[in-house]
């Protein structure tokens, strides 16, 4: 039987606004394999945490590693590297207001991969209806869309990457 890989950790994570202390001394180890909840009350710092792990912000102090690197360490490209291995789903979706959902859904792999033209959109609609969204719904911007479509499409975006690791922000979700 092998090891199981440690895929995040955090080591001595420190994160404050102003005189507000978020995280001291927060250390935290998550394996190949594991299924982790962060469980608190509002304001106690769970989206901050899964924000710092995501490289979407810094900790004002300590040390994260992820798949065994430092992020602290890592030059720009290793960086999107590593953000290209996970992905994030927020709390209301965080799909661009002014885009479709189809636009939103084929947006990340047009930047990222450059796939494009007919094989993106067969890609993002196989995506759209794997969720449970109804078709008509791609041609549609999110603020039309009800809370549970939201979330649909928000899943159907991270889905079009082919991410190893997903971070959820809300037990709600997925």
């Amino acid at each position: 039987m092998h090891e199981p890989k440690v895929i995040v950790e955090l080591k001595k994570i420190a994160t404050q606004f102003g005189e507000n202390i978020v995280h001291k001394d927060l250390d935290l180890q998550i394996l190949e394999g594991e299924r982790v909840a962060l469980v608190g009350g509002s304001g106690t710092g769970k989206s901050v945490l899964l924000s710092e792990i995501a490289m979407l912000r810094e900790p004002d102090s300590g040390e994260i590693e992820l798949f065994g690197e430092p992020i602290t360490q890592m030059s720009g490209r290793q960086l999107l590297a590593q953000r290209q291995k996970i992905g994030m789903m927020f709390q209301q979706g965080a799909l661009f207001s002014s885009l479709t959902v189809l636009e939103n859904i084929m947006l990340p792999i047009r930047e990222h991969q450059r796939v494009k033209g007919e094989l993106l959109k067969d890609l993002a609609m196989l995506k759209l209806r794997l969720t449970g969204l109804p078709e008509h719904s791609a041609h549609l911007y999110p603020q039309s869309l009800s809370g549970g479509m939201l979330k649909r499409a928000a899943v159907a975006e991270l889905w079009l990457w082919i991410r190893l690791y997903c971070f959820w922000m809300s037990l709600q979700q997925g």
